[in-house]
């Protein structure tokens, strides 16, 4: 019988693809480990090193710009507005004519007080030329003269009575002429008294009277020059509160007068400073010193240096209790008129120096729950943890150290996010923003980057392709 063939069986392709997956997953597997053992190189730290050198100190406080003299035109007589001699916004000289109110009417009252003037010195020249003092003294001397040829007579008829040589009613006659002039003589000397008396009352009244005619007569000049109104500083002008053909001038019943617009003086200007009491000593001293004061101001890419300094011309006399603060003011040119009242800005003025300080860049120091500290390199190019005593002072991007910290020292500026105390590192100059001044003393020459080790710098060689099993 024929031999039956034997079944044959076949694998399905994708089961003899699974070795080969495995085979590779190995030689894959084997590569991978291979690099993940290769020790990466250490991180490029930017480095700086510490230095000492003389630190200004400065004060940056906030304050508000104001102007140095500061007028509001009022009306101070009532009248409409004719006219307006000035373009709003411009700048205006002392004496400059701005407004104008109708004159007219305060031309009348003048002319009717220089009238009444008039009167009062044509009454006054009368007073003093009045004779009624001579004409009462020249009748009482005629009446003294008949009252003695009357006493005459009586002692005549007197005697020629006592001889019988005279009747008795001559005699009552002559003592009766007598007595009728002595009354006479006492009403005259009574009357030139009292003509004394009112020629030098009527003169005083007169003098009154003139001078209350005057003192009209101004008034109504003063009214008249109120009518034209001029500037009284040198300064800038605003807006016309009120324009030409409005009443103005003090209300019917004694009220506000009417504003008619402002004037600043915008050069110098002030910048008003509140200071806390604490710093009274310190800047009474730079008010004496007359230190200079720069001011910052925002502008449309950022802070903007204004190009004058000033200095600080004003401390005021109390301390608000409210706020412990005291008011001063600094005085700075503002030639270009770009500083305007109500601008709040920054100042800057310098309060003392520190001399030769330990100095490293400000971004260096970080601040911890345990303090500030600074990432060092040592001699071995390991990062190493320095905790310091930081000051506040910033200078030239420059942040002042008071302890903890030599000078000389490498510490590390750029990469900080890349290490931890012990790490092994690779250093180069860190790049500043600003350049630091020349150090007050000479400093030891800086630390080159330490070297890496010989391992490592085979391990910052690119590793090899693994070869293919």
């Amino acid at each position: 019988m024929p031999t039956e063939p034997a079944p044959s069986f076949r694998v399905p392709r994708r089961l003899l693809l699974v070795p080969a997956l495995a085979a590779a997953a190995s030689v894959v597997s084997g590569c991978s480990e291979q690099v993940e053992q290769k020790v990466p190189p250490p991180p490029l730290v930017g480095v700086a090193v510490s230095r000492r050198m003389d630190v200004p100190v400065f004060q940056t406080p906030n304050g508000t710009v104001i102007a140095l003299e500061q007028v509001t035109l009022r009306a101070r007589v009532r009248g409409f507005i004719t006219e307006r001699r000035f373009d709003e916004g411009a700048s205006v000289k002392k004496g400059d004519l701005l407004f104008v109110i109708d004159e007219e009417p305060y031309r009348v009252t003048l002319e009717s007080a220089k009238a009444k003037q008039a009167v009062a010195e044509a009454a006054l020249r009368k007073a003093e030329q009045s004779k009624i003092r001579e004409t009462s003294e020249a009748k009482l001397s005629l009446d003294l003269a008949q009252l003695n040829l009357k006493r005459i007579v009586e002692r005549r008829a007197r005697v020629l009575l006592s001889r019988s040589a005279g009747s008795q009613e001559e005699l009552d006659v002559a003592e009766a002429d007598r007595k009728q002039y002595e009354a006479q003589v006492e009403a005259d000397q009574a009357a030139y008294d009292q003509a004394v008396a009112d020629y030098e009352s009527d003169i005083l009244a007169a003098q009154a009277q003139l001078a209350d005619a005057k003192a009209m007569v101004r008034n109504a000049e003063l009214d008249l020059g109120y009518c034209r109104m001029t500037s009284p500083i040198d300064g800038r002008i605003g807006q016309a509160i009120v324009k030409v053909g409005n009443l103005v001038g003090p209300g019917q019943e004694g009220g506000s007068y009417s504003e008619l617009a402002t004037i600043q003086q915008l050069d110098p200007i002030a910048i008003s400073i509140p200071i806390s009491s604490r710093y009274l000593g310190e800047l009474t001293r730079l008010v004496q010193e007359q230190t200079p004061v720069e001011l910052v101001r925002p502008g449309s890419e950022g802070e903007e240096r204004h190009p004058q300094s000033g200095r600080f011309y004003f401390i005021d006399n109390f301390i608000d209790e409210t706020t412990s603060t005291f008011l001063s003011k600094a005085r700075i040119p503002n030639p270009d008129l770009d500083l305007l009242p109500g601008e709040y800005v920054k100042v800057s003025f310098q309060v003392e120096e520190l001399k030769d300080v330990v100095v490293v860049p400000a971004q260096a120091v970080m601040e911890t729950d345990s303090g500030p500290v600074v990432y060092v390199t040592d001699k071995d190019g390991k990062v190493a943890i320095q905790s310091v005593k930081a000051g506040l002072t910033v200078h030239q991007g420059m942040r002042v150290l008071f302890g903890g910290l030599e000078s000389g020292v490498p510490v590390i500026v750029e990469g900080l996010q890349l290490i931890r105390p012990g790490m092994a590192v690779k250093t180069q100059p860190a790049t500043l923003a600003r350049p630091v001044e020349t150090p007050t003393r000479a400093e030891p020459e800086a630390a080159k980057p330490a070297e890496p080790a010989a391992d490592e710098k085979a391990a910052a060689k690119p590793a090899e392709p693994a070869a293919a099993p």
